[in-house]
């Protein structure tokens, strides 16, 4: 496997050629999407952030959602001059649920023309079912309704309508976006029912209580070409973080299809296993973000978690929808599910088992892979989480400050 223009990955164990990968490429490629499957310290945080570094260098704008130990990211993200985004109950960072995001539409029409468009409304408010799903699972049919209308009426008091022309603000030269409703606004307004009580004060924990710090405008840049939005610090939050991160990354992804762009998703079993609608809304980005030029990597423990909802038939549905795969070591267990998913013979099921750290299967194109995934001496020290390396990076630095990274005295 060696792909013109790849990232490499490592040296294949069989023959010891370089293992170089090239998920954008569509002549070779279905689409560019990715899972990557391996018990606890296998190394999966290790590869994600080695193929993110390269893509990188490659000018490829990259995307980390880290809802799990984000502290892990944020050394490769600093020492390169990405962005580090936290967002936790003691963060001032805040990405506002309710904002409707003005996307630079400017690639679809010189390719395509002027398209007839849907409701933007529609569309934030389709999403923002989902959000509201993971906080208030048990919400009843009736309370859907409800919740409808008063999204509806919080967006019309700020002057947004079903028309996208309401979305500009006229006193905004340029043609900017109205500013733009949050949770406090939506609050106030599902006070004023009787019928809408339960989901105010649930809701209410988000505008004034432990987790306000979802009720403020947004005020992060995703411009960098390399983001980690860690939301590991929410705890009972996970999921609604996790969400309005997904949904934030996902409308900049959308904006021009002709620029290559790739979504880490760390852990996404949390989602996946959580609620329907959630699981869903990552089928769909798996489906469709090939055609803006995208894909979509998911990493997770085990593979019975993306089996959990519906019988297993979303979980499949993103597999499917995956066409390379990277298996590190399972468990016995595991490795026979995987072996039965992906056909693979008993050899490689077994090699699975008793795969070390730094060690894999590649699974693409019908081609399977047995790879010894190679880092650099500086990759090494920016993305290293085992405790002896760490060690040493700290005494390099104590020694040599910056310069250590990369220094193998």
């Amino acid at each position: 496997m060696s792909d013109k223009d790849g990232i490499l990955m490592g040296v294949n164990k069989a023959n010891s050629s370089l293992v170089l990968v090239d998920i954008f490429n569509t002549s070779v490629y279905k689409n560019a999407n990715m899972v990557i499957f391996g018990t606890s310290g296998s190394g999966k945080t290790f590869t994600m952030q080695l193929m993110a570094l390269r893509m990188r260098r490659k000018n490829i704008q990259v995307f980390i959602i880290a809802p799990d130990k984000g502290h892990e990211f944020a050394r490769a993200c600093n020492n390169i001059g990405g962005t580090f985004i936290q967002i936790s109950p003691a963060s001032s960072n805040c990405i506002n649920v309710m904002e409707i995001r003005q996307s630079d539409k400017a690639t679809s029409e010189l390719l395509d023309g002027y398209v007839s468009e849907r409701s933007e409304l529609a569309v934030k408010i389709q999403s923002l079912h989902i959000f509201f799903s993971l906080l208030v699972p048990d919400m009843t049919h009736e309370e859907k309704q409800l919740l409808d209308e008063a999204m509806v009426i919080c967006y019309q008091e700020k002057g947004i309508t079903h028309d996208n022309q309401s979305l500009f603000d006229p006193t905004k030269p340029g043609g900017g976006y109205r500013k733009m409703p949050i949770l406090g606004d939506l609050h106030e307004v599902l006070l004023r029912k009787e019928e809408c009580k339960r989901l105010a004060n649930i809701l209410n924990r988000l505008v004034n209580g432990s987790a306000a710090s979802f009720n403020q405008q947004t005020n992060v840049d995703l411009n960098n070409k390399y983001v980690v939005l860690d939301i590991s610090e929410l705890s009972g939050d996970l999921l609604i973080g996790m969400f309005v991160a997904l949904d934030y990354v996902w409308s900049r992804t959308k904006e021009d299809r002709t620029r290559e762009k790739a979504i880490f998703i760390d852990e996404a079993w949390k989602l996946l296993s959580s609620n329907e609608l959630a699981a869903d809304y990552i089928q769909e980005i798996y489906k469709t973000i090939r055609a803006y030029g995208g894909a979509a990597i998911s990493a997770s423990q085990d593979l019975v978690d993306y089996y959990e909802l519906n019988g297993g038939k979303i979980g499949r549905g993103i597999l499917s929808n995956a066409k390379t795969k990277i298996i590190l070591n399972l468990e016995v267990a595991e490795a026979e599910l995987i072996q039965k998913e992906l056909d693979l013979s008993e050899a490689e099921s077994n090699s699975i088992v008793h795969f070390e750290r730094g060690c894999g299967l590649i699974s693409t194109n019908s081609n399977n892979l047995v790879v010894e995934f190679k880092a650099s001496q500086l990759e090494k020290d920016l993305i290293t989480t085992d405790r002896k390396d760490l060690q040493k990076l700290k005494g390099k630095i104590q020694k040599y400050g910056e310069s250590a990274y990369g220094n193998t005295e």
